[in-house]
């Protein structure tokens, strides 16, 4: 696939103005990208009104396994507050598949099913990004 390819099935990911049916065909799409392309676009559809979107891209990213886990720890740290985006994160990291890993995201699992107004989860995101740069 080319990036032209990447640009036309982002673009029909993001419009709100296709049915997401359309939308969610596209996102399973970009699992055959390569992940420092799809990630990134998989995080803002995380942040989409419509569920079936932001679970859709939340299922997406978890097929890149430990290759995911930087960008969206990033993202939750540093990105603004959002109940949409916290569950879909929340849906992305539970039940990872390493008990390393998990023992890491237990403290950000608890946070993100926690209002976004009283969540500490960008904290405990910064402490899970420190401690996997560590190991």
């Amino acid at each position: 696939m080319t990036s032209s390819d990447f640009e036309r099935i982002v673009a029909i990911a993001r419009d709100a103005s296709r049915s997401e049916g359309e939308r969610t065909n596209a996102i399973h799409a970009l699992a055959r990208f390569p992940a420092q392309e799809a990630i990134p676009t998989l995080i803002d559809l995380m942040f989409d009104d419509a569920l079936s979107v932001r679970w859709t891209a939340a299922s997406v990213i978890r097929k890149f396994g430990r290759e995911m886990l930087i960008p969206l720890l990033r993202a939750i740290a540093t990105r603004d507050a959002n109940e949409n985006f916290y569950e879909s994160a929340h849906r992305a990291l539970v039940r990872f598949g390493d008990p390393e890993i998990e023992a890491i995201l237990k403290p950000l699992l608890e946070e993100l099913k926690r209002p976004p107004t009283s969540s500490t989860a960008g904290v405990e995101a910064m402490k899970a990004l420190k401690a996997l740069s560590q190991g």
